[in-house]
């Protein structure tokens, strides 16, 4: 180490390789020394004095590397003064570099401000100058003389110009021509008679062609230059068109006519009125039969009392019977429907007060029920509901695309009805917001209170506020999936349930044949006091307790196919018997949400037997599909809903069961095909009155095919057909196994279930053509039985009568002839 220091001094490394050689020098003489002299001389004294220059040549070593340390030392404090010094510059410079790029910023800043102001300056000159010019045309247009042509017309408008002109002279001749002849009592036998008192019989047919009456020609009516204000000029319009029309029809004149005493009354009339105008134009289409071509001309000239709009009478008698014939079917649709309507109210009102038939007034009864229904259907129309308003319910952060539960389903469902033309074959009726009192029949008052209104949460407990909790997305909700918005939510929630009710109470009271609601947020999961998965209020359930409670129906079936199970209806209705819940939903043992929905949860008390839960395990190894939900309606749904018998059918239309959706959210493969067949088998029940109301899904695709196929469905479209794989195919294990389960919960309290149990694991096409086999073997029989009856019957008349042989049908009573 120290040759390497003393390396780096030239001066120091001579000096001590002159002292290294004296040492070694020293050394060779005090050998030689030693060697010279006498034996007698001791030795020890030499090697004394070669150890202290020996130390000596140490102690100047030693001086030596402190003086290296030394230098060593103070390189390194000068080192670290260059580098203080260094950083110091450094900061100083950059101090002043930071300051003259704020000097910069700042006089860029004052220049850009600078050229704004001078921009602004340059556009209110502009103005100022168009301003001006707009006054001076206007005071040259204000100082012109008459003489002057403010514009100068083309040879076309000139032309219509000249045409206008002309027609006006010729409609003004015809009118005095007319004039003359009404005033003159050679022509009185010529016109038709009117009940005026003034106006004589008629007594002959006339040759005059009087103009058609009420007549508009839109070349009549044309600006020779089209203004600024185009609502003026449509208003201006108008007034030509009222003018032209009075100038042009007899019927329209004030006084210069004896006919024009008469007054001007509205088309649509009820009553007395009405029937006068089915009166009048029958006579008029029997006489224009008769009549010759200048009688029809002169009918034409009649206006007749009963007529009660103020347009112009039909210019000829084909379309004169035509209107006859839409008036008289108008009148017939209208009295049928509130036939249909009444009838239907009764049927309700006052079925619980005959319980116990007999079996000829129970053929008769279902006989003139199926009339009822096959005549209403004719009449009756399929109602749907919508409102954009539902779409402001959205997070306050805005991004939908965290949240699968957002407005683009609603859009995206009314859009594909638009495109596909089936908006245009149904009914649109308005919603309405339901009131405080119809939320308070399934939730409680503080749940109405704090998710019902705005104002009034404000004055609620602080302690509501803990309610809410703040999303990952910045936004408010009352979990991390069911977002609130404080100022569109409540209204939205609102309305969804008040057009469901409306829908529902629509059909109900046969104003509508079936119904589909097209709302949001859905509504199968909210409680009597908690909100979750998305929804807030129970739309379906509030509307079966108001059909309770203002309609007095009697059975109502409540079916759910949301791939989440609607564990808010079900508490709903839990001990009630007049309503059967169904629902189809995955459950996987309580390990898919809401967790709920078990197929040992039965009802409770009455209610027992009435909550139908299929319940689907085994997760997606493999997911359920046609096979399985085709399979789960064949043996638990319709067997069951028919033995109920319901009045109506409500239907929370999820459709997260599609195909489309991640295993989180549903996972299964169902098809939009067949839940249209299985919307086709629910129209079997209760005459077909069903309401469809959108529940889940979230796949935009895979809703709007649904909600077509299901919409199809319900107007009586024919459907798709479903594929020879889908009938072919048998359900899985664990479909079966879940299916099983159900019938053997409910195998006591349902006779139907007995019937079909065996039949849980063979397709569509298999448990059709037993069904074929059973049916003829349940047909022989009764026939068998039949027979026998016919027999007996015949030998205890003819114990009482003589023979009556089985030819002469006409003494059996009518269930046995029809049999």
């Amino acid at each position: 180490m120290s040759v390497l220091y003393l390396s780096c001094f030239g001066p120091v490394r001579v000096r001590v390789s002159a002292l290294v050689s004296s040492v070694c020098f020293c050394l060779v003489s005090a050998v030689e020394l030693s060697s010279a002299l006498p034996v007698r001389v001791p030795p020890a004294a030499i090697p004394m004095d070669l150890r202290v220059e020996q130390m000596q040549t140490l102690d100047s070593s030693r001086r030596e590397q402190q003086e290296m340390l030394a230098l060593k030392h103070k390189q390194q404090l000068q080192r670290q003064i260059l580098i203080a010094e260094f950083q110091r510059k450094h900061e100083q410079l950059s101090r002043q570099h930071e300051a003259q790029l704020q000097e910069h910023m700042k006089q860029e800043l004052l220049a850009l401000k600078h050229q704004q102001e001078l921009l602004e300056h340059q556009r209110k000159m502009e103005q100022e100058l168009e301003k001006q010019q707009r006054e001076q045309k206007l005071q040259l247009l204000k100082n012109k003389e008459r003489g002057q042509e403010s514009a100068v017309a083309s040879t076309e408008v000139k032309m219509r110009l000249q045409e206008f002109v002309l027609n006006k002279k010729k409609a003004l001749a015809q009118r005095s021509l007319n004039h003359c002849i009404s005033n003159n009592p050679r022509y009185w036998k010529t016109q038709h008679s009117s009940l005026d008192q003034s106006s004589p019989p008629q007594t002959a047919v006339s040759t005059y062609n009087p103009p058609a009456m009420g007549v508009y020609d839109s070349k009549d009516d044309f600006p020779l230059r089209k203004t600024a204000s185009e609502p003026n000029l449509k208003l201006r319009s108008r007034l030509k068109q009222k003018v032209s029309e009075r100038r042009s029809s007899p019927l329209l004149r004030r006084k210069d006519s004896p006919i024009s005493t008469l007054k001007k009354r509205s088309l649509d009339m009820a009553g007395d009125a009405q029937d006068a105008l089915t009166c009048a134009c029958v006579t008029v289409s029997t006489q224009t039969n008769s009549l010759g071509a200048g009688s029809l001309q002169q009918l034409r000239q009649h206006r007749t009392l009963g007529r009660t709009q103020s347009a112009p009478l039909p210019q000829s008698g084909q379309v004169l019977q035509q209107l006859v014939v839409q008036q008289q079917h108008q009148q017939f649709l209208e009295k049928h429907k509130q036939h249909f309507q009444q009838l239907h109210i009764n049927k309700v009102r006052h079925q619980s007060s005959h319980p116990t038939m007999t079996d000829e007034t129970v053929v008769i009864t279902s006989c003139s029920r199926e009339r009822l229904s096959a005549l209403q259907l004719k009449f009756l129309s399929l109602g749907l509901v919508y409102d954009s308003l539902m779409q402001k319910h959205q997070c306050m952060c805005g991004n939908t695309n965290t949240h699968p539960e957002h407005a683009g389903r609603i859009q995206s469902i009314w859009s594909r009805l638009q495109e596909t033309g089936l908006r245009s074959q149904c009914e649109c009726i308005r919603g309405r917001k339901a009131t405080l009192e119809e939320l308070q029949t399934v939730h409680s008052e503080a749940h109405v209170m704090l998710y019902g209104t705005n104002p009034l949460r404000q004055k609620l407990d602080s302690s509501v506020i803990s309610m809410f909790v703040r999303l990952p997305c910045g936004g408010i909700g009352v979990d991390s999936d069911t977002v609130w918005n404080e100022v569109h939510s409540s209204s939205a929630v609102r309305l969804a349930v008040g057009s469901v009710v409306e829908l529902v109470f629509k059909v109900a009271s046969g104003e509508l044949k079936n119904g589909f609601a097209v709302v949001r947020p859905p509504g199968h999961h909210a409680e009597e006091s908690t909100p979750m998965g998305f929804c807030y209020f129970n739309s379906v359930a509030i509307a079966a307790k108001l059909l309770q409670q203002r309609l007095n129906v009697g059975k109502i079936l409540i079916v759910d196919w949301d791939v989440h199970h609607g564990n808010g209806t079900q508490q709903a209705f839990y001990d009630d018997p007049r309503v059967l819940y169904v629902s189809l939903h995955r459950y996987d043992d309580g390990n898919f949400f809401p967790g709920s929905g078990a197929p040992e949860e039965l009802g409770s008390g009455p209610g027992v037997g009435f909550n139908v839960n299929v319940a689907f395990t085994g997760g997606l190894d493999p997911p359920m599909g046609d096979a399985e939900y085709l399979t789960a309606f064949r043996t638990v749904v319709m067997p069951i809903a028919s033995e109920f018998a319901p009045d109506l059918v409500l239907v929370s239309a999820g459709f997260d069961a599609v195909e489309g959706h991640p295993p989180p959210l549903g996972g299964y493969k169902l098809t939009s095909r067949c839940l249209g067949h299985l919307t086709k088998q629910l129209m079997g029940l209760a005459g077909g009155r069903v309401v469809l109301a959108l529940e889940g899904g979230h796949d935009l695709r895979a809703i709007c095919d649904a909600s077509e196929a299901c919409v199809s469905a319900l107007l009586g479209i024919e459907l798709e057909p479903l594929s020879a794989d889908v009938l072919k195919q048998r359900p899985n294990e664990n479909a079966v196994s879940s299916i099983e389960k159900v019938l053997e919960n409910h195998s006591q309290y349902w006779r139907c279930v007995q019937r079909v149990a065996s039949s849980a694991g063979l397709s569509l096409l298999e448990a059709q053509r037993g069904d074929s086999e059973e049916n003829e073997t349940v047909t022989a029989m009764a026939s068998l039985s039949v027979a026998a009856l016919e027999k007996r019957y015949i030998r205890c008349c003819a114990c009482a009568t003589e023979r009556i042989t089985p030819r002469d049908d006409s003494f059996f009573p009518s269930h046995i002839r029809d049999l």
